[in-house]
């Protein structure tokens, strides 16, 4: 309880870092953004560069100079997006200067021959592209004219052959593709970009970027200025963003570098550029392993020269890297916009890092085909897969502390009000997000680059419940930082099994399975699962401070040979190990698995597998709270600490309630403290039969915490009576920023409640919408009254008789009235913030169904029996 204690007191550290636009607006401008950030009780900030004028010239530097100081007289640090263009990897067009260190890509052109041909030539000079360095020149027999595939045997190398722009053969009887390998600087994704797998080509961002900032501003470094933030760098080999870009396309580059060429020459001796081609072609049974490999050897270098390098710089000047890669549509372990290992990416990083932007994120759409700006695919992964990327490299990667960060709610556009961003929140914290970037506050007046922007220079009606919005977010973020985070299961990251095969089932399939059933996973990449890094204990798989009952492993033709072994001897050791649908075959390099492979895990359907581990974890009865009754779309997440058990549960349903119990396995409980963010309030209960009542509404969320010391004696309070407030509304309005209500308008009692929004009303209205009504109130003494306002949008400020109860956001949603309430007649007034599509009617928000505007059904007064007299209720019930 020290932490809630700790909360309740109005302490705690900040877990937000939101991106603020630079655009070389002047200083007292800056001054009034930052007041208004520390308003919403912000205390971090990251700088976005990207569209400022003069980024590492003197209109930065005068900027920062007056930042720094300002940020540090107000105890917030300071955050650097480092680069002057999206993605990071232009370092401040240091590739201009030194276009030598760019990116390379390899590539291959190619023509069918046939023989028997003596002395034939083929022109191939015209192959290379202007910069191009040949590597070699294959003969390679075709098996078959019906597809693409080549053979991976009888390859003539015929490099040595060339001459003044031909190459001259020999050939037996077949057709034959005739390959020719080279690199280029040419022709793949963005120019004049860094390259991930060049130490030398990395070391550019630093040294335009970070060093820039290091000589001019030591004495801020480690204290004020926090450190610096990637966005989304890429391997860059194609251009856009094709989110399917994995081995075996035609026509497609692929990364390169002189560290990449020397590693693969290492690993496959004379055969290295006969095993080239199977990087885009079929070539018989060698082509997983050459696959594997290369992916194998690219990523780790990313590691080794991006991430790895820009980490280590960082923590040798006293501040941390953090960021995030494209993970989209499944993205994370694949090229051209992403990064192939979001793993091995994140191992620099001292924070693990996401991004929900661009709708990708919309409650109710968890299925694979879901229409976002980018595209049309994969609600699946959004909803089950993404955050737990984030979260379980944060669990298993010691440099993180745990934390896990999440760029959130950028460019969903002006349609994306409070409600919206609390459901994602939610969504976020429970899968064990703790850290946010929101996406942005920015200073330019009716700025049309990726709203939402928060405070809007003082036009956007909704940024006083932002500000609660944040504030909510930051205690709930830090209730569910720094404990033990209790997980079901662990589940095998899926990258090298796609390497090999293409078709492997992605983690987030049976992640989903657990999900659902109210388990708990992280993803576990093979790179873990070693002797040295991973152990068995008592049976169970240990990462670090992480502890997992069992694991799975998402079906795939092939895996990693030494997960394979350490799996045998783990499976020994009593871990038990669930495959899904069938064995795989080999191994990655097409090996066969060791002996006792196929005695060492369950098959299980995809299916059955929730079923399969909840029945594991109540033979091994160690399952500290189980819900009992849930619902398919109910949420957990649960953490250990040295003084209890926090727990978050989270309805994402968008229409249907959640009501369930939670049983407790550890008797020593004797009470449950129930915690609310948003209010910064807490209460405890008395446990009933070791079990206490779930009861949430769609959005709603609970936060929960155990303490074998605290003892409470009162039970749960029981709604027994509600009064819906069926009565006249007075309506008005005022346009914002201005507070002068007018125009007032009658709605009558039993009148549907309208869209104010919509057709007939003010479908151009931003600004604030004011109902008042008077009711007649009956109040006792100890009992509880609550207004439930069923159904509205954006955001609604309760005030009744005179008495500001706060704002609302995300509904169904509650306010507790019992001291303002009058035995008698009431005074209600709510008050309905818009967003600001309606007036601004943006582009992103084309993309988002906007709900009807206003009390869209009728609040209703709710009774609440408290002490001897709930548990009365709750007997009879």
């Amino acid at each position: 309880m020290e932490r809630l204690d700790a909360l309740l007191r109005g302490e705690a550290p900040s877990h937000i870092l939101p991106f603020l636009w630079m655009k070389g607006e002047d200083n007292e401008t800056i001054r009034e953004e930052l007041v208004k950030i520390e308003e919403c009780g912000i205390r971090e900030i990251c700088l976005e560069s990207r569209p400022h004028p003069d980024f590492c010239g003197p209109g930065w530097w005068e900027n920062l100079d007056f930042i720094l100081p300002e940020a540090r007289k107000r105890g917030m640090r300071v955050w650097i997006l480092d680069d002057d263009k999206f993605p990071t990897g232009h370092a401040n067009g240091g590739f201009i200067r030194n276009p030598e260190k760019k990116k390379v890509y390899l590539a291959e052109r190619h023509m069918d021959i046939c023989g028997p041909c003596r002395s034939g030539a083929v022109l191939v000079e015209n192959f290379l592209q202007p910069d191009g360095k040949l590597l070699g020149i294959l003969a390679v027999p075709k098996p078959d004219g019906q597809t693409l595939a080549v053979s991976g045997d009888g390859i003539m190398d015929l490099t040595d052959r060339y001459e003044n722009g031909f190459v001259y053969f020999d050939l037996p009887p077949g057709p034959y593709r005739l390959f020719v390998l080279y690199t280029t600087q040419t022709g793949g994704g963005r120019e004049d970009y860094m390259n991930l797998l060049d130490s030398d080509s990395v070391r550019v961002l630093i040294d335009e970027v970070h060093e820039k900032h290091y000589a001019r501003y030591p004495e801020y470094f480690g204290n004020t200025i926090a450190g610096f933030f990637s966005d989304e760098p890429e391997l860059g080999n194609v251009n856009g963003y094709p989110f399917d870009n994995t081995m075996g396309q035609k026509d497609r580059k692929l990364p390169w570098s002189g560290q990449l060429e020397a590693a693969l020459r290492e690993k496959w001796g004379d055969d290295f550029l006969a095993d080239l081609p199977a990087l885009w072609y079929e070539s018989g049974e060698k082509t997983p392993g050459i696959r594997v490999t290369y992916m194998d050897e690219m990523t780790g270098l990313v590691r080794t020269c991006f991430s790895g390098q820009l980490g280590s710089w960082c923590e040798a000047h006293g501040v941390e890297y953090i960021g995030h890669i494209i993970e989209d549509d499944n993205a994370h372990t694949r090229m051209a916009c992403s990064i192939g290992h979001y793993f091995r990416e994140m191992e620099g990083q001292h924070m693990a890092g996401i991004d929900v932007v661009h709708h990708q994120i919309v409650p109710g759409f968890t299925e694979p085909v879901h229409q976002w700006i980018a595209g049309d695919r994969d609600g699946e992964f959004f909803h089950f897969g993404l955050a737990k990327l984030g979260s379980s490299a944060a669990h298993i990667q010691a440099n993180k502390k745990g934390r896990a960060l999440c760029e959130i709610f950028g460019n969903y556009g002006w349609a994306e009000g409070n409600s919206l961003m609390k459901w994602l929140t939610n969504h976020m914290l429970v899968r064990g997000i703790n850290t946010f970037t929101p996406h942005a506050f920015s200073m330019q007046e009716n700025d049309r680059d990726c709203p939402p922007h928060f405070y809007a220079r003082g036009r956007n009606p909704g940024f006083a419940c932002f500000a609660a919005l944040m504030k909510y977010m930051n205690r709930s973020a830090h209730l569910l930082s720094e404990g033990i985070h209790m997980a079901d299961a662990a589940i095998l990251y899926h990258a090298e099994s796609e390497w090999s095969a293409g078709n492997a089932m992605f983690f987030h399939k049976p992640g989903r399975m657990l999900m659902e059933r109210q388990l708990d996973y992280d993803v576990v990449p093979a790179d873990m699962l070693r002797e040295n890094t991973a152990s068995i204990e008592e049976g169970q798989l240990v990462l670090g401070k992480e502890k997992y009952p069992c694991l799975i492993l998402p079906f795939s033709r092939y895996l990693d040979g030494e997960t394979a072994r350490f799996l045998v001897s783990a499976a020994r050791k009593g871990l038990k190990v669930f495959v899904i649908d069938a064995l795989p075959e080999a191994d990655t390099l097409g090996r066969p698995l060791p002996p006792g492979w196929d005695q060492s895990a369950q098959t299980v359907s995809l299916s059955e597998i929730g079923e399969a581990v909840e029945k594991w974890e109540e033979k091994l009865g160690n399952r500290e709270l189980t819900v009992k009754d849930g619902e398919r779309t109910l949420r957990s997440f649960l953490l250990r600490r040295p003084d209890g058990l926090t727990a978050m549960y989270f309805n994402e349903s968008v229409s249907r309630p959640v009501k369930a119990r939670v049983s407790i396995r550890d008797k020593a409980y004797g009470s449950v403290t129930v915690y609310d963010p948003w209010r910064n309030r807490a209460e405890s209960y008395y446990l009933k039969g070791q079990e206490f009542p779930l009861s949430l509404d769609p959005g709603e969320a609970v936060f929960v915490v155990l303490d074998k010391n605290i003892q409470s004696t009162q039970p749960f309070p029981v709604c027994t009576g509600t009064q819906p407030l069926c009565v006249d509304w007075k309506l008005s309005r005022a346009q914002w920023p201005e507070t002068d209500f007018t125009g007032e308008r009658l709605l009558r009692a039993g009148e549907e409640l309208p869209n104010l929004n919509g057709p007939g009303y003010w479908p151009s209205f931003t600004g604030v919408y004011r109902y008042e009504c008077l009711f007649q109130g009956e109040k006792e003494d100890r009992k509880c009254y609550k207004l439930l306002i069923p159904e509205a949008s954006d955001c609604v400020r309760v005030k009744l008789n005179d008495t500001d109860l706060g704002l609302l956001a995300g509904f169904p949603a509650r306010a507790d009235i019992t001291a303002a309430l009058k035995d008698g007649e009431n005074r209600l007034e709510l008050q309905v913030f818009t967003t600001l599509v309606w007036s601004r009617k943006d582009g992103a928000s084309t993309h988002l169904q906007i709900p009807a505007t206003g009390i869209t059904e009728i609040p209703v007064v709710e009774c609440y029996e408290t002490g001897q007299e709930a548990d009365k209720e709750e007997r009879n019930k």
